[in-house]
């Protein structure tokens, strides 16, 4: 379900689920006041965005089967695989840099 932000007139800005269709209508504050949601909020900057973009994970997708993890690390030698086959993905550059190289195409 998609999470939304409001802002109470209380001052409170926060988060909340709802389904799109109900995405507009008023929620409950902590206060007790009725909040509206707030799409300037959403759409700010947050600083959260540099964290999400720059930590490193284990891609699944982009990994390979276990009994091909030598040919691949041969192939590819500024990658790094785990054990299970899986591939490091430092930062959404390196993820792009990875993908030029695979011949793969990213799907928003």
């Amino acid at each position: 379900m998609p999470t939304y932000t409001a802002t109470c007139t209380c001052g409170n800005t926060f988060h909340y689920m709802s389904t799109i269709a109900k995405r507009n209508d008023q929620t409950e504050c902590d206060c007790g006041l009725m909040a509206n949601r707030d799409v300037e909020a959403e759409l700010a900057p947050s600083p959260m965005i540099k964290l999400i973009t720059n930590n490193e994970r284990w891609s699944l997708s982009m990994g390979v089967p276990i009994s091909q993890l030598s040919e691949f690390r041969k192939r590819f030698p500024n990658s790094t695989y785990d054990d299970k086959g899986r591939l490091l993905v430092k930062s959404r550059k390196d993820k792009l840099r990875q993908c030029n190289e695979r011949d793969m195409t990213e799907l928003s």
